[in-house]
């Protein structure tokens, strides 16, 4: 299934933008929309429950921005943080037929709302300009101010099968007490959570566009579920 998600992806994908040659499930062109008019107008309506989040809690604005890089999370990441909360919520109360929904969600903005500004940046980054950098990787300060990376990294996910394939995905991570070392153990406390893109390098007229996978856990959550 997850497959399938991700030709179905694909094919939206390769409609409105064109594809480099060398990363073929990575796309790369500009749109003459603002950030948010082009994810309201995705034939699959796959940001609204995102957007809405975005308006609730009052950084819509944020994400359209000037110069702004945004790493958009969408409904499926939502509703992987909905099933995270549901779960942890029975699991407190041992009640199995609790839910934690999304007008709970939105009614929690209060509180949680701020963290919807770890998914932009306040300068562009697109694939391009980390090719350039050593090592293809750049830490920087997200606008609720803690510390993200952001990473070219190869990888045969996907195309396991395709001889002589190795593609470069975009990551978006987020750093814990320092950027975790590509060798050696992190405390489990200390480990960053990390995500890669499945669209890269949307140039809006506002600013640039990564969209992170469908199984990102909102707010970078760790918790896991059964």
């Amino acid at each position: 299934m997850k497959t399938l998600k991700f030709i179905i992806l694909m094919v939206c994908c390769s409609a409105f933008f064109a594809c480099s040659e060398d990363d073929a499930e990575l796309c790369s062109a500009y749109v003459d929309m603002n950030t948010t008019d082009y994810l309201r107008k995705n034939q699959f309506q796959i940001f609204t429950m995102s957007l809405e989040l975005f308006e609730k809690a009052g950084y819509l604005d944020l994400l359209d921005k000037e110069g702004v890089t945004v790493f958009m999370p969408t409904n499926y990441s939502i509703k992987h943080y909905l099933a995270q909360k549901t779960a942890l919520l029975q699991e407190e109360t041992g009640n199995e037929n609790l839910e934690y929904t999304f007008d709970d969600l939105i009614a929690d903005l209060p509180q949680v709302g701020d963290s919807l500004k770890m998914y932009i940046v306040d300068q562009k980054i697109n694939r391009s300009d980390l090719e350039q950098m050593s090592g293809e990787s750049v830490t920087v300060e997200c606008m609720l101010g803690c510390e993200m990376n952001i990473r070219l990294k190869q990888s045969k996910l996907y195309t396991e099968w395709v001889p002589n394939s190795v593609n470069k995905y975009l990551y978006y991570t987020f750093i814990i007490n320092g950027l975790d070392p590509d060798t050696g153990t992190v405390p489990v406390e200390d480990k960053d959570v990390t995500n890669y893109c499945q669209t890269s390098g949307l140039i809006t007229k506002t600013g640039i566009l990564h969209v992170l996978r469908d199984e990102h856990p909102l707010f970078f959550n760790r918790y896991e579920y059964k």
